[in-house]
């Protein structure tokens, strides 16, 4: 039976989602501005301490997934997500292909080529369009077995998996003759297990993990603070400098800050109007927004946008959230607009899980 809205992942989702945006605007700002040594030590840090965003986003499918269908997925379950997700994925990923390329450099030949990598071998933003369905399709595999031993010793193998798999690659230094293995190894359930897993067990059985969560809020809190700063340590003294979300220490701290963001969403008396509208824009805002970000630089150049780190940050970021959001409304008012820019699901909320974790009248997402 479908059960309603977990209105708290509206607020993680809408967290999420900012977090990617502004660790892109940080990132456009620094490839623009001349910034200092120190500066963008900083900006390093604090792209960081967000490298949770996308794994969050990624989880949330899951966790959704499971709370709504805990039995058996819909017929028409493939049928929305092939139409709202997968299709918008595909006719994006060819209009950056074709951006690019560029007008010069446009032919069948090299778009075709650069398509394929975006859209099969995820060399682009949406790549976690790809880890979403494999999450899928072990929903629909692996179901069965996970409802048939201990969530702790299938949360325990999923986390020693996922935590070889990512170590691996990120401490072994590529093998002659496999180094597209380094290149796309982000791409494997394998990198992504433990979210799916944990995700499954949260979201299938949420009132037990509402108590436990509520029962150790402060440990969870302390334990967050704690794994954030070890991918800062770790970069710091060089050890392991990349900042990606692909790294096996994020897996403790993604999961923490799901916690931590779920615990403050409980505190919300009603999901404001605008997480609520960037919520549910999430996806159209996290494939669209890299351009509007890219177009911006000549456009701040023209109106001489003062070359100010703080400034361009926000200026990427503004546009980066609010353009995408005006886009896919527009396109969702003309028929077949949603399959470009994904749907906007405006939900009517019911009682807070916090409050009511049974069965809330509406839709799940």
């Amino acid at each position: 039976m479908k059960k309603g809205f977990v209105n708290e992942i509206f607020f993680i989702r809408f967290v999420a989602c900012m977090c990617v945006v502004l660790i892109h605007s940080i990132t456009m700002t620094r490839s623009n501005l001349d910034v200092s040594a120190s500066t963008t030590s900083v900006t390093y840090i604090i792209n960081m301490s967000m490298m949770f965003a996308t794994p969050v986003f990624v989880m949330i499918s899951e966790f959704l997934l499971s709370y709504s269908y805990p039995d058996r997925l819909p017929k028409s379950f493939w049928k929305k997500r092939i139409l709202y997700i997968l299709v918008p994925y595909l006719v994006l990923a060819a209009v950056y292909s074709m951006y690019a390329l560029g007008i010069d450099g446009l032919t069948w030949a090299a778009f075709s080529e650069l398509f394929f990598k975006k859209t099969l071998l995820g060399a682009w933003h949406g790549y976690f369009v790809l880890i979403i369905f494999q999450f899928y399709a072990l929903h629909f595999l692996l179901k069965k077995s996970f409802d048939r031993f201990p969530p702790l010793l299938v949360i325990g193998l999923a986390l020693m998996i996922n935590l070889m798999y990512l170590g691996f690659f990120n401490f072994k230094g590529t093998i002659s003759g496999l180094e597209f293995m380094w290149e796309y190894y982000q791409l494997p359930f394998l990198g992504w297990f433990f979210y799916f897993t944990v995700a499954y067990y949260a979201g299938k059985h949420l009132d037990e993990f509402l108590f436990y969560l509520k029962k150790y809020r402060f440990w969870v809190i302390g334990g967050a603070v704690f794994a954030g700063i070890i991918p800062i340590y770790l970069r710091v003294s060089g050890i392991l400098t990349a900042v990606s979300s692909k790294r096996f220490d994020i897996i403790f701290y993604t999961f923490l800050v799901f916690c931590v963001l779920y615990l403050i969403a409980m505190k919300l008396n009603k999901v404001p109007k605008p997480v609520l509208w960037i919520s549910s824009c999430s996806y159209s805002i996290y494939l669209l927004h890299p351009l509007f970000q890219y177009n911006a630089v000549g456009w701040f150049e023209s109106i001489q946008l003062p070359s100010n780190l703080v400034v361009y940050i926000l200026a990427f970021f503004v546009l980066g959230v609010a353009g995408p959001i005006v886009m896919s409304y527009l396109f969702n008012l003309v028929p077949f607009g949603s399959l470009v820019t994904g749907r906007i699901n405006m939900p009517k909320l019911g009682p807070s899980s916090s409050q009511k974790p049974a069965v809330n009248k509406g839709k799940a997402s």
